[in-house]
């Protein structure tokens, strides 16, 4: 049984489709809509100080990734961004805190040509004396060819299985500053800009629209967002953990420090997807041409009952972790 924030969402807010726009469904990193003559991916994500930025982040980078996890929604959909819409709650007025979110905000929207065109301004609620803390909501759109586009649905057995990049640093920049585990100062350095701000893939997931069968954004953990793409394809699959790409800087950690971060981390905004073998050259050539880091991971299969994604070692062994990956409101 799903359990957490997709059970919600299962639960309470999937129905049948009405009314003159179609989606191809809630659950996916985006709702694809036909238009009259071409397609649109929007997405939206909420955040708050203090669930997803630590309390003392600067505002500046609460700015750029606030927009940086939508572009990676529309990336993962293949969208190219072309606008979005701002809500932002704060607990007061302060220009010099907004000024900083402003100029964050604004440079990853200039350097991807994804406009603001509106959006509202409110006072968080107040409890027992004390305003809420700094929520924002973002409201993204993205454009797609007419007919096109990429989701959580898809994957077929026989397909490989993909992902950018690497994945685990924004998870061990975090450990580090809740004092969890001790990086050396320039490993610490390193993984720093991957939590603070991570960079969307949106020309990868561009490249990918006439390869991939299916592709979703690394936010709750590389485990759980494959497993979405599972659950949603009606498949099963089995990844290797040696191949899972881990940063240099990563790697300095104990081997259980590696797998939690790399398996279950989340926030890297990585790419995971699927594709048949026969692709394998222009995804390869795709990784070229927008200089990103691509590498083959695992396999699909049939459908098996019981745990439908397994992490194997390359002596044979069966890989665990401790979580499947984040989650709001887990128990």
């Amino acid at each position: 049984m799903r359990r957490g924030e997709f059970q919600i969402i299962d639960r309470f807010f999937t129905h049948d489709a009405f009314g003159e726009w179609r989606s191809q469904g809630v659950g996916d990193d985006c709702a694809i809509i036909d238009m009259p003559g071409n397609r649109i991916a929007v997405t939206t994500d909420m955040m708050a100080v203090g669930t997803h930025f630590l309390p003392g982040a600067r505002p500046e980078d609460i700015g750029y990734k606030a927009l940086a996890v939508n572009l990676s929604d529309l990336a993962a959909a293949g969208a190219s961004p072309r606008a979005f819409f701002l809500s932002i709650g704060l607990p007061e007025r302060d220009d010099e805190w907004l000024a900083g979110f402003s100029r964050g905000l604004m440079a990853l929207a200039e350097s991807s040509g994804c406009a603001l065109l509106g959006g509202d301004t409110t006072r968080t609620a107040e409890v027992g004396g004390t305003h809420a803390p700094v929520t924002i909501s973002i409201t993204a759109m993205g454009s797609l060819p007419e007919g096109k586009g990429l989701t959580r649905a898809g994957a077929k057995p026989g397909d490989d299985i993909w992902v950018s990049g690497t994945v685990g640093d924004a998870y061990a920049a975090l450990k580090h500053r809740w004092g969890h585990w001790q990086l050396m100062p320039d490993a610490a350095e390193a993984l720093f800009p991957r939590m603070d701000r991570p960079t969307p893939r949106n020309m990868l997931g561009s490249a990918l629209l006439d390869l991939a069968t299916a592709c979703a954004d690394v936010s709750d953990g590389l485990l759980a967002d494959l497993g979405h793409i599972l659950e949603r394809s009606g498949v099963s699959g089995s990844i290797l953990w040696e191949a899972v790409p881990v940063s240099s800087a990563l790697r300095a950690l104990s081997p259980a420090a590696q797998q939690e971060a790399a398996l279950t981390g989340g926030d890297d905004y990585e790419l995971v997807f699927t594709a048949p073998p026969s692709a394998a050259l222009r995804i390869e050539q795709a990784g070229l041409l927008t200089k990103t880091r691509l590498t083959r991971i695992g396999k699909i299969c049939e459908k098996v009952s019981g745990d439908n994604l397994t992490v194997r070692s390359q002596n044979g062994g069966i890989v665990t972790t401790p979580t499947q990956g984040f989650d709001h409101f887990a128990a």
